[in-house]
């Protein structure tokens, strides 16, 4: 009784803060993205420490101001993740464009599903609901999100719109599934939520990484591709995919090569979008 009535408090909590937002001129709602985003910067000396540390190695000068713009661009995605979840999909699709679409419909024509890995750069919500107004079938693996009270509103905002989330929690024979009936499966592999993982080398230190791409494209024989949605200005979003590597590659190869090749796409991915990776945890050698 308890916890339905937290779910039920959640979910209330959820809908109000999605309709403030999407009702919310976009001067205002700017105005409230600097707000929170200062106070952030302002009390979180272990965050902005992260973040300076993460994009330096990713190769861009962490000066102060690029560090603030990557707290903004959080905000900013908080904020439309609450009022995208009553967009329809014209909506978002007039925000995206896509590179490599030829990409994913030729992994996708293997039947065996697809794999995409990604980080968390850019805009990667709205990156998700892009593929979703495309027609792909989309299944995410995700953890607590914004935090417990409203990770259960959340997950079910993204399911009405047709994207599964998988927690990594649930079975294994999920993610096979999802596989099995062809469908995307987005790992955010920069997350913190993964149980096996290897040590590689990652923007030239040691890292622990999680395993599951090679792992699932072992079992499944879905290719591995990788992607990020890039924020372009307002309003405009650049979806980008690309191969990584085709299941049988990574049969042929022992799996701390397959998943070397797989984060070494994944590195220049990141450092490609380097001013707008929003990782607040220290991830090298974490």
């Amino acid at each position: 009784m308890l916890l339905e009535t937290v779910e039920d408090i959640g979910k209330l909590t959820f809908r109000l803060i999605a309709a403030v937002a999407n009702a919310a001129p976009v001067p205002v709602r700017d105005g409230v993205v600097g707000v929170c985003a200062g106070i952030d910067y302002v009390l979180s000396r272990a965050k902005r420490r992260n973040v300076a540390e993460n994009i330096a190695a990713a190769g861009l000068p962490a000066t102060p101001g690029r560090v603030f713009r990557i707290f903004k661009l959080h905000a900013t995605n908080v904020i439309e993740m609450f009022a995208s979840s009553a967009w329809e999909n014209d909506a978002i699709l007039a925000w995206c464009e896509i590179e490599g679409r030829v990409e994913l419909e030729r992994a996708l024509a293997g039947g065996k599903g697809v794999i995409l890995v990604s980080a968390h750069t850019g805009s990667w919500e709205l990156g998700a609901r892009c593929l979703q107004a495309l027609g792909y079938s989309l299944h995410v693996v995700a953890g607590v999100q914004m935090n417990r009270l409203l990770t259960g509103a959340v997950r079910e905002a993204k399911e009405k719109r047709g994207i599964e989330v998988i927690s990594p929690d649930d079975s294994y024979r999920k993610l096979l599934k999802a596989l099995a009936s062809n469908g995307v499966v987005i790992l955010l592999v920069d997350g913190n939520i993964y149980t096996g993982g290897v040590d590689l080398p990652f923007f030239g230190k040691a890292t622990r990484l999680p395993d599951g791409p090679a792992r699932l494209s072992r079992t499944s024989g879905a290719p591995v591709l990788g992607g990020y949605c890039r924020r372009m200005g307002n309003r405009k979003l650049t979806l980008h995919v690309e191969h990584i590597i085709d299941a049988g590659e990574i049969e042929s190869l022992p799996e701390r090569d397959a998943l070397a090749r797989i984060y070494g796409a994944v590195e220049r991915l990141i450092a490609r979008n380097a001013d707008q990776w929003c990782m607040f945890r220290r991830l090298r050698g974490a």
